[in-house]
């Protein structure tokens, strides 16, 4: 029978666990939960007071501090929480302790809190060290611990957001808005009473309501809003619209479904509001009130007058279900059928549609002056990437100067930094400007050339919210209609289509890829690219080919 030592090369060892050295150097955490306890200095100065007097006994220097305001601990992406721990990552190997008031300042995410807390221990080696709730974590039970606070922290949390949102759902109930009221209102302090009343911009938001209610389109409107100095997107705009707030109705997800009488002031009547939410309801989509005109009166809005530069807007005669567009100027009497108006339009887009035997071609062209005018943009990229990495370089330096060397005060640092952090903003907003690439080029020119050449088949059988985009991706700043003619005239049309109709009139049976036709498509300085509306400054910085 074998020795059972024969079988002694086939042992096993355990794993060694990686042991991380660290310094006795600490960084301290505080941090308060709300804006107002910051602005009034509660509990920081305190937090900061018991972790300096910790140190001392414990005779572990701090080397940095973290927080000193407000943040909230429900989530772990506190901004001065992150610069933590990156400051930790960067000096790895030279922090040991992260010392904070108590582990309720650390976090309150229960679970998460807890892998936060052993991965920091076991990548590294750094310990959390509450002042108030000490804890050896070099052993299990220390360790399980300071799981069983945090996690009670986290509990704790939880019950905090339930009385509040209890008390949130009584005060809906009882028409009171508890959280930050709708665009148009400001909260006020009257004798001591929170009040929600109509601002300056609600004013004029009451104006919207009525145009609305008067039949105007919301692009209108926008453009309305947008004279009086009021951003406004069509999204936004029809979200206004359909909240009850503005009637003196309250609609909260706390309230699961009922509505209430609110206790504000009121922008619009109920009538008004449920008038413009009746036409709404027959809509399918943004910015045209009625689904019948939207699918009949594309053009609305979109041809202008040449006589007195008005919108022309649409009616229809239902003794003959026959539409008509008009020029919404009063006295201008411009009327015209919108079968005829159509006709014309469809004829118009025949004029930039390209022809089959120019389709190749294009397409060659296309593909050489995308690379042409992205060349720029390359060129700057690199520019402005050797920049971010210059400043990224002088932003470690003073931090290892004010953190790790104690060679800076803080005055100065936060002075540097925040120069510094300005530049580091304005390249990184200018490199995402120049940051593009388009991955299916060819595909993507395939699509357009092909979109190209059946503009006015596409642009009929489609439904009204394509053909919009159709016609603005054309002509940017609409048509204008003359009267005498009996024609459009065309104030500015996307750079390739005007190509595309020069070479229309230009091509006389020259062979495909002549050199006079890649002398025509040679980008210009005032091209739009394949976009609606760009500019003659950002079509060199956007998508040439994005529809």
């Amino acid at each position: 029978m074998s020795s059972i030592t024969s079988f002694s090369k086939f042992g096993r060892y355990p794993k060694k666990h990686k042991t991380i050295v660290t310094q006795e150097i600490a960084v301290a955490y505080t941090r308060v939960s709300s804006k107002e306890q910051a602005d009034h200095n509660m509990s920081l100065v305190t937090q900061r007071t018991a972790i300096d007097q910790y140190s001392e006994r414990k005779k572990v220097p701090i080397i940095a501090y973290f927080g000193g305001t407000y943040e909230s601990a429900k989530t772990d992406g506190r901004k001065e929480f992150q610069r933590m721990l990156d400051f930790i990552k960067k000096n790895k190997g030279r922090v040991k302790y992260i010392f904070v008031f108590t582990l309720d300042r650390f976090s309150r995410t229960g679970g998460a809190a807890i892998k936060l807390k052993d991965d920091l221990r076991e990548e590294f080696g750094v310990h959390i060290d509450a002042v108030t709730q000490p804890a050896d974590t070099s052993s299990p039970s220390g360790v399980l611990q300071q799981d069983v606070q945090l996690i009670f922290s986290h509990h704790d949390n939880q019950l905090r957001k339930l009385r509040a949102v209890s008390g949130m759902r009584d005060k809906f109930a009882a028409g009171i808005w508890v959280t930050k009221p709708p665009q148009g209102y400001d909260v006020v302090k009257i004798n001591g009473e929170r009040r929600i009343v109509v601002n300056e911009d609600g004013k004029k938001l009451r104006k919207a309501f009525e145009w609305k209610a008067a039949d105007m389109k919301n692009e209108e409107i926008i453009l309305g809003l947008r004279a009086m100095g009021v951003k406004m997107y069509k999204q936004q705009l029809t979200k206004i619209f359909k909240n009850p707030f503005y009637c003196g109705v309250i609609n909260h997800g706390l309230l699961e479904g009922r509505v209430v009488e609110g206790n504000h002031e009121k922008l619009i009547s109920r009538e008004m509001f449920l008038k413009i939410n009746s036409i709404n309801e027959q809509s399918s989509g943004y910015g045209v009130p009625h689904k019948k005109e939207r699918e009949t009166l594309s053009l609305k809005t979109f041809i202008k007058c040449d006589q007195c530069g008005g919108p022309f807007t649409g009616y229809v005669v239902k003794a003959k279900n026959l539409w008509y567009y008009k020029c919404q100027t009063i006295g201008c009497k411009c009327n015209r059928s919108a079968k005829q108006m159509h006709k014309l339009f469809e004829q118009l887009l025949n004029q930039y549609t390209i022809r089959e035997e120019l389709t190749e071609a294009l397409k060659i062209a296309m593909f050489h002056s995308y690379h042409e005018m992205t060349e720029g943009n390359r060129e700057q990229e690199k520019v402005l990437k050797e920049q971010l990495a210059e400043v990224e370089k002088r932003i470690n330096n003073i931090e290892d100067k004010y953190y790790a060397l104690d060679e800076m005060t803080k005055e100065k640092f936060q002075e540097l930094f925040g120069r510094y952090d300005k530049e580091r903003s304005g390249i990184a907003e200018e490199l995402g400007k120049c940051s593009f690439t388009i991955s299916n080029l060819e595909e993507k020119i395939d699509y357009v050339v092909d979109f190209s050449s059946k503009l006015a088949t596409v642009w009929h059988s489609s439904d009204t919210g394509v053909k919009e985009k159709i016609q603005k991706l054309v002509f940017p700043d609409g048509i204008v209609y003359d009267r005498e003619k009996g024609q459009y005239r065309t104030e500015k049309v996307n750079f390739v289509f005007a190509r595309i109709a020069r070479l229309q009139r230009d091509w006389t049976g020259k062979e495909k890829g002549d050199s006079h036709f890649f002398d025509d498509l040679s980008p210009l300085a005032d091209q739009t690219g394949l976009e609606p509306a760009t500019s003659a400054v950002t079509g060199r910085h956007s998508n040439q080919l994005n529809y």
